[in-house]
């Protein structure tokens, strides 16, 4: 809009700003980029900010805005909430577009989100081979806080094909519909239930079911991804620190042939 660009024009000329910060959409592709080199010739960008930079998986809109306008990008959105609003690393960005992850990230933010008392406590359990389905509760809840699985994926090193699949998932809105589903059934059980996953029989199921207003196999579905989960687990113990530096987190996974579907 010619008009609206000129008026823009003159209030930098009275106004004089130190920066002007352009926000766009990575997910308009080529239209971000046109937007933003029209606005850089009219104005004279000083950064750029990218929103929606989580659902852009191979950073396209960002390699195209600096290379277009020559300006920093300063800072990216991620989702919607204002902890999800940060500071841009280009170098992390590059090591989640080549699948090398993104760590220092993944670190930050379990710093923010993980109470160190609680996360030494399921360290402990861990490494006895316990996790029972509050365990998977909280982990549910604190995975949600960090960003939910699609994010924290992104951050981590080696597991492309699996991410893949979970970013298919997440974009026909089925994995969201299946989390919203476990923790409906999982607020459904007592906490007996949720403590001892092995004494829940058939009434108790049926029960569990109409609480949560699914059916009888989902139930089944969680108890089974939950055993799948508990393995894991165990090889966890058993692997120690030093075995999951060396294999990863995709050896831990099995290459994605034991992540729940």
């Amino acid at each position: 809009d010619d008009e609206l660009m000129r008026e823009v024009q003159e209030i930098e000329k009275i106004s004089s700003p130190r920066e002007t910060l352009l926000v766009a959409d990575s997910l308009t592709g080529q239209d971000a980029v046109n937007i933003a080199k029209e606005f850089n010739e009219k104005l004279g960008l000083t950064g750029v900010i990218l929103t929606r930079l989580d659902g852009d998986g191979r950073g396209g809109a960002a390699l195209s805005m600096k290379a277009v306008t020559g300006c920093p990008i300063k800072f990216i959105g991620i989702g919607e909430k204002p902890e999800e609003f940060e500071e841009f690393h280009p170098e992390r960005i590059a090591g989640r577009i080549l699948d090398k992850g993104d760590i220092v990230s993944l670190v930050e933010k379990a710093q923010e989100n993980i109470d160190e008392a609680e996360a030494k406590k399921m360290e402990a359990k861990f490494k006895k081979g316990q996790f029972d389905l509050d365990d998977l509760a909280r982990q549910m809840d604190t995975m949600n806080k960090m960003g939910g699985i699609g994010s924290l994926m992104g951050m981590m090193p080696g597991l492309g094909k699996i991410k893949q699949q979970v970013n298919d998932k997440m974009n026909d809105g089925e994995m969201q519909k299946g989390m919203k589903r476990m923790r409906a059934i999982l607020s459904s059980m007592t906490q007996f239930e949720r403590q001892n996953p092995k004494q829940i029989g058939g009434s108790r199921k049926s029960r569990i079911a109409k609480g949560a207003g699914v059916e009888i196999s989902e139930v089944n579905k969680l108890l089974k991804q939950h055993r799948m989960m508990a393995d894991m687990m165990k090889k966890f113990g058993k692997m120690g620190k030093k075995g999951m530096m060396r294999s990863g987190l995709g050896g831990l996974l099995g290459g994605g042939k034991g992540f729940p579907q």
